[in-house]
């Protein structure tokens, strides 16, 4: 009972939650934290999952899926577990239904863990320890580029003037059938300027196929690297970061990008820290200007920003926990 059990898929598949779970372990283990035993779903049967369940008294829980954490809450709840639920995402992103479950399942819980302060306010209503916590852990040293994906990148960015990137974990679709990435849309509209070209960091290849589809062929202004890399290399090479998300929680890229001091250019879909440009309509941005306003953003506020030190908080929420 000495331990929490925090239950999360790790790398592969990658994924933003994945990422943010092997990052998280390997700083608690950095700062000396060995209290904690790790459960992943994807390797673990249901059995295995449930032993261990059984055998912790504080679990921590890092699955998306709405009608998992619904189920692991009530499982909690019956046998007397104290759950923590990180909550990834924006709040309400779901349909009826999902909402409903996450709704539930923070009910359940014993500490629901929201990421902007929209999330958090809702969350406080079905439960008033919900604690607003960012998902940004930073990571350990940067995996490098094979060699040859590096030389196709760096061709790539001899024949354009200006590097967008961005990234998306998988295609995915809103609840309202919109790409949750916008990823089409940052393609289609930076087209008609000439010298800006974007790379998109693919790691799942999904996205690569359906922009081929759309458009017969992926346009000569546009790069995707689809296999499993470390995005900090991309950010790296590129004049800014786009953000184009129809729905966020705290996007680790936008903190990672603040680490490399490159701009950022973010949808106003949630709140967003001040170092970034926001933008209400991606077909609206008038690039060279919104670029070299997104700079001198940065310039401004990067210094008087603070990276979050989530593992602090986690570590003292877990410590609370196991001291009973």
């Amino acid at each position: 009972m000495g331990k929490v059990l925090i239950i999360g898929k790790i790398p592969l598949p990658i994924g933003g939650v994945t990422i943010h779970v092997s990052r998280l372990i390997y700083q608690l283990r950095k700062r000396g934290f060995e209290n904690f035993a790790l459960c992943d779903p994807g390797r673990d049967n249901a059995l295995t999952v449930l032993l261990k369940l059984l055998r912790h008294k504080t679990i921590h829980l890092h699955i998306s899926n709405p009608f998992y954490q619904l189920l692991l809450a009530l499982c909690c709840k019956l046998l007397f577990k104290r759950l923590l639920i990180t909550y990834h995402g924006n709040w309400g992103r779901y349909n009826c239904t999902g909402n409903w479950a996450v709704n539930l399942s923070a009910w359940l819980s014993f500490i629901p863990i929201v990421q902007n302060e929209e999330s958090f306010e809702s969350a406080g209503q079905w439960n008033r320890n919900a604690r607003l916590i960012s998902t940004y852990v930073p990571g350990c040293s940067t995996s490098i580029l094979c060699p040859q994906m590096r030389l196709r990148i760096n061709g790539f960015i001899k024949k354009h003037q200006t590097i967008l990137c961005t990234n998306a974990w998988n295609l995915a679709f809103d609840k309202y059938g919109n790409e949750t990435y916008g990823i089409s849309g940052i393609i289609r509209h930076i087209g008609r300027v000439p010298g800006l070209a974007l790379i998109v960091s693919d790691p799942s290849g999904s996205y690569r196929g359906y922009i081929k589809d759309l458009n017969g062929e992926i346009p000569d202004h546009v790069y995707f690297i689809s296999e499993p890399h470390d995005f900090r290399n991309v950010l790296k090479l590129s004049d800014a970061f786009i953000r184009n998300t129809t729905t966020d929680g705290v996007s680790l890229s936008i903190y990672e990008a603040l680490e490399y001091n490159v701009p950022i250019l973010a949808s106003a879909a949630v709140s967003r820290p001040s170092f970034c440009k926001v933008f209400n309509d991606i077909s609206e941005i008038d690039w060279p200007e919104e670029l070299a306003l997104a700079r001198i953003n940065l310039y401004l506020h990067a210094r008087n920003s603070v990276l979050p030190d989530a593992v602090s908080e986690i570590t003292a929420i877990y410590s609370e926990c196991l001291r009973g």
